[in-house]
């Protein structure tokens, strides 16, 4: 996978669409328009994760805690300041003991994102081949 600096045409859909796991929020309402960015993206499930985990997570995070109350989404061009900034942080390398690689895949809504994921996929596959 390239390094999301070198790869913003493709990241920046994906960190929209992943941030939106972050909001106050019925996150099941936009799982339709989620999973079709997704699988829409040139990342397989692992990748998504990956981003999901150590860029979007770190960033996001902290919404999950706010009392600030029920808002639309993360403005995309604070979003993908934020994740660049982080990544081009000497401390980014931390991330390896985020507590995001112990929670996000415990997540229902993550779950149910992958699965609708790999149901349009191999639905578009097999609309291809056919």
């Amino acid at each position: 996978m390239k390094p999301a600096h070198d790869d913003l045409e493709h990241r920046q859909p994906v960190w929209e669409a992943l941030s939106d796991l972050f909001l106050d929020t019925d996150t099941s309402l936009a799982r339709t328009w989620r999973v079709g960015i997704l699988a829409a993206s040139p990342y397989s499930i692992d990748e998504l994760q990956q981003i999901l985990v150590d860029e979007v997570y770190p960033v996001c995070r902290s919404n999950l805690f706010s009392i600030a109350g029920e808002w639309l989404g993360f403005d995309p061009e604070w979003l993908q300041r934020s994740i660049l900034r982080r990544l081009r942080s000497p401390f980014h390398r931390l991330r390896r003991f985020s507590l995001g690689r112990l929670t996000v895949h415990l997540s229902g809504e993550w779950r149910h994102t992958k699965e609708g994921i790999l149901q349009q996929r191999a639905q578009s596959h097999a609309t291809n081949v056919a």
